[in-house]
């Protein structure tokens, strides 16, 4: 579109300058793209959007659109597209809906497991028509502890800022460490105030090289409910730096954060880690078959083991692999640890933080 109005630009200038009225010229040859010139299919979708509220990250949430056909004639659908592989649709590619009828799109939104918004698209295009119409989903992981920001804004050399932590609840808690430290409070002392439902806490980045630049800053509370919550630290670290072979082994880890709660020494949970396809170069052709083929897990820390317990498939280019977690005798307070996947084309870290609830390790007063 910015090359076609650059183009219709110059035209207008070389037009004036020869002296020939631009609005004549217009009304003889126009230049108007498919989407000016085709109008949108008719049809309703009901409802255009499905909010889903507050919900818990990692959720699975079905939806239901109907697609009514308000035309005249029957209209074929040529495709349904999601906007992103967060969202599962049903097959409708194919069907013709006639004049009055409907026919119903099925959608299943997978909700991050860290909180925050999550919004989707639906993309359906219909035979003879150009723009296509579309349906939308939106939800709000949410913990029972929400911090605001939802993350660590630590980008262009920024080092320290301020975080909200609230109670969604308006009950009073403790929060007991903060970026694995004592937490830094604002207006509020740990040793003679009584428990808040809200507070400011002060946040510092580490000034590290990029191989040991955390993605997340973890807040560990005393609810049951929420040990822990997870923010994603936006820095020039963390970005395609974090992850720097993921083109030559042609995938990656979308989130690559697992909050595994509070565990017990005896206790363990597997993890569904999605890792996705990765060829931007190509288009997203895939050229390595084997990319997905898991050949190990294992844990990078003494304080987990990290075991496969199967694979579970899911889009051409996305796959999920289940690992059980468990925390070792070495475990015990706020853990933030690394756990390696390997397949047949090389490996990728992703993280593991947990509250292990043997005797809590001393917080460092750093």
């Amino acid at each position: 579109m910015t090359l076609m109005r650059t183009s219709l630009f110059f035209s207008f200038v070389l037009l004036v300058a020869g002296g020939i009225s631009f609005a004549a010229v217009a009304a003889t040859s126009p230049i108007q793209s498919p989407a000016q010139t085709t109008p949108p299919a008719p049809v309703s979708i009901e409802p255009p959007l499905i909010d889903f509220g507050k919900v818990k990250p990692g959720s699975k949430l079905p939806a239901k659109f109907v697609i009514r056909n308000t035309g005249l004639d029957p209209l074929k659908i040529t495709s349904v597209v999601p906007s992103c592989k967060c969202t599962d649709v049903n097959v409708l590619a194919g069907t013709v809906i006639a004049p009055g009828a409907s026919v119903d799109l099925l959608a299943t939104l997978d909700v991050p497991g860290t909180p925050g918004i999550k919004e989707a698209k639906v993309f359906l295009t219909f035979d003879g028509y150009g723009a296509p119409r579309m349906a939308m989903l939106k939800a709000d992981a949410s913990l029972p502890i929400r911090v605001t920001p939802e993350y660590i804004d630590a980008l262009k050399s920024v080092v320290n800022g301020t975080i909200k932590v609230t109670s969604e609840d308006g009950k009073a808690f403790s929060i007991l460490s903060a970026g694995g430290i004592a937490p830094a409070f604002v207006g509020f002392d740990a040793t003679k105030d009584a428990p808040r439902e809200s507070y400011t806490l002060r946040w510092t980045v580490p000034n590290t090289p990029c191989e040991s630049m955390p993605l997340w800053w973890i807040v560990e509370t005393d609810r049951v409910d929420c040990p822990l919550v997870a923010m994603r630290i936006r820095h020039e670290c963390t970005g395609s730096k974090a992850d720097p072979t993921k083109a030559d082994r042609y995938w990656f880890i979308p989130e690559p954060l697992a909050v595994a709660g509070r565990l017990g020494p005896d206790e363990s949970i597997v993890i569904p880690m999605v890792i996705e396809h990765y060829n931007p170069k190509g288009r997203g052709e895939i050229v390595r078959p084997d990319w997905s083929d898991i050949k190990r897990v294992r844990s990078l820390s003494p304080k987990i083991t990290a075991k496969l317990e199967g694979v579970r498939p899911g889009n051409k280019d996305d796959v999920a692999v289940m690992i059980r977690i468990t925390p070792t005798a070495l475990a015990s307070g706020i853990l933030y640890v690394p756990v390696e996947i390997e397949t047949a084309t090389g490996a990728g870290v992703f993280a593991v933080s947990m509250q292990a609830s043997g005797k809590a390790a001393p917080v460092d007063k750093k």
